[in-house]
Formats: C-alpha cells, structure tokens, sequence
C-alpha cells in the first residue's frame, strides 16, 4: 500500500512558490503600541472588566439616579419616616425584602397609609427617600474622592520628579520633608484638619491631599531615579533640552503606567477616609450626605430598620472592590513581563 502511494507523487504536484520582492518590507501583522498593547491584555482580564463595568454602572447611577423619581434628597416627612424599600414588580417576589414588610411581617405602607407609593431603598427617620440620598451620597463620596486623588496625582507628580530628576541637596530636602510627614499619624493630621477649618466638601478634600500625595511622589520618584540615567535622556538633555521638557517630555510618560496604577488605588482609600470621617461625624452636615454620613444615621437603628444601613453600605463596597479589581488589572496590563 505503501509503494502504490509513492507511485502517485508525480512532479506537477510540486511548484515553485511565488515571491514578490514589492511584499519583503510588509508587515505581517499590525503593529501594537503600549496603550494598544495594555488594552488587549486589560481586556483579557475578566476581573478588571467586571470592575470598570461596576464602577461606569455606579457612576452613571450617581449622576441620573437622584433624578429617577419625583423624590428629593432633602425633602422630609415624618408620616413616612423608616419605611422598608419597596419595589414594582418585585414586590411581589418575597425573599426579596423590597414588598414594604419590615422584619416583624408587618407592611409598613399599608400601616402609615402609603400604599401607593414606592420607594425602592425605603426611607430615613425623617421620611427622606433613601434611593435619592443614596445616589446624592454616592456622587459627593465619589467627587471627594476624585478630587482628593487629582489633588494628590499633581503633587506628587511634580514633587516626586523634581526631587528625583535634580538629587543632590535638593533630593535630600524634598525627602525630609516627607519623613517629618510621615513620623505623623495620617488620620490624626486629618482630623486635626477638619477641625481646624469648617466641615464641609472644601476641606475634606484639602484634608485627604495634606498627606496623600506622599505615596505617589515616592514611587514617580523610585521611577525617574531610574530612568533618568538612560540613554534616552542623555540624549535630550546633549541636544539642549530643558530640565523641563525633559521631565514632562520623556520621563513622566514613561512613568504614567505607574502612575495611574497607583491612582486608581487612591480613589477607593479617599473614599474610605471620606465614609470614615462621616462616620465619626466630621463629615457633611446635613441636609447634604455622603455614603459615610448615610450610613452613621442609619447605624443607630441597624436592629429593627437594616435597610438604613444596607443599601450605603453595599455601594461603598462594590466601589472599593471595583477599583482595586481594575488596578490589579492595570498593574498586570502594564507590566511589559506579562507580554506574550
């Protein structure tokens, strides 16, 4: 059977193939830069997706929710206060909790004479919408949060490079600095802040960036000591480039991966302090609220009206784990060692 196969190759069968000298220099497949590169790989991650998806879910929710019924945040009424969310159409499926019955059976709308009405996070002791409030919190906490995270993004960006790129005295200056800042407890300078100045958004902020920026100055430092001796650079700075065009040219771009690493990080712990200092009641003061504000007036009745507590409570923390799930997958995204 073999030597009948073998008998069947006959030379038509081999023909010499067809090159054009034209197609040499073409590439064979599309070339890929680094943000192109990181996408790719960020979108492999199935954690990180889930993460952006959650974090564009929640912030499109803060920003329309407030306004997805007739309901204000600071509008109050007693007759309807620490109503249990209640839901259309879900309503009617009950291991939901959202059918208006609180935690002894008992329907609370039907009760206070509300029975056609819907608030679908319940309500507060002064018979404010929870949804409204939630979603108000919500928008505040992450404003704070990202103006705390840009606030510190500009300082230690510039105090980091500076100090890294020029050493000497003035690196051993600049870092002085920071240990006298860090020997500080971060939460006692914080508060310390906040009751110095009037609580309020302004100073929130100003407090979470006294010491936040520290982080990021440290590590866009680590970077440029590093990169400030290659070639690249020796090269600009020969052919007369400023120290500024080659800080903000050709160091800090190649340090922008790590940088937006470690911002992403810093956005769920500004929100955290945030939660914390209204927890502690030097947060907002009222009619305005934050998610940590919200949850410190719903704590007090945690027994008998849970709901107060765990709408807030399950936001703030799909957002902490949102953000940490998309930094570690930026952190893996842009690490050049994972490319394949």
């Amino acid at each position: 059977m073999k030597q009948e196969k073998l008998h069947d190759i006959s030379d038509d069968m081999f023909q010499p193939a067809k090159i054009d000298s034209s197609e040499n220099e073409q590439i064979a497949r599309e070339s890929t830069g680094f943000w192109k590169d990181a996408w790719r790989r960020l979108k492999k991650n199935p954690g990180a997706i889930t993460g952006l998806v959650i974090i564009i879910a929640i912030i499109l929710l803060a920003i329309f929710g407030p306004g997805m019924n007739e309901h204000s945040y600071s509008q109050q009424e007693l007759t309807r206060a620490k109503l249990p969310a209640k839901v259309p159409v879900l309503e009617n499926i009950d291991f939901l909790g959202v059918n208006g019955v609180d935690i002894r059976g008992t329907d609370q709308y039907e009760a206070k004479g509300y029975e056609d009405e819907y608030f679908w996070f319940g309500t507060d002791e002064f018979g404010r919408d929870q949804w409204t409030r939630v979603w108000q919190g919500t928008r505040i906490s992450l404003f704070i949060a990202a103006a705390a995270a840009f606030i510190d993004f500009v300082i230690g960006v510039a105090y980091g490079g500076i100090s890294a790129y020029y050493g000497g005295r003035v690196d051993n200056i600049l870092q002085r600095i920071i240990e006298v800042l860090v020997g500080i407890p971060n939460l006692i300078l914080i508060i310390l802040f906040i009751l110095i100045f009037e609580p309020g958004i302004f100073s929130i902020i100003l407090a979470l960036s006294v010491t936040g920026w520290i982080g990021m100055s440290r590590i866009v430092r680590g970077q440029v000591l590093k990169l400030k001796t290659q070639e690249f650079v020796l090269a600009s700075r020969t052919l007369g480039a400023t120290s500024g065009r080659v800080i903000g040219k050709h160091l800090i771009p190649n340090v922008l991966g790590q940088i937006i690493i470690t911002t992403m990080f810093t956005i769920p712990s500004a929100i955290f302090f945030e939660a914390f200092l209204s927890f502690i009641g030097l947060g907002l003061r009222p009619p305005e609220a934050s998610l940590g504000s919200i949850i410190n007036n719903g704590f007090k009745s945690l027994q008998i009206y849970p709901h107060l507590v765990l709408w807030p409570s399950i936001i703030i923390s799909l957002i902490m784990i949102a953000f940490n799930l998309l930094g570690d997958g930026l952190r893996d995204a842009f690490d050049p060692k994972l490319r394949k």
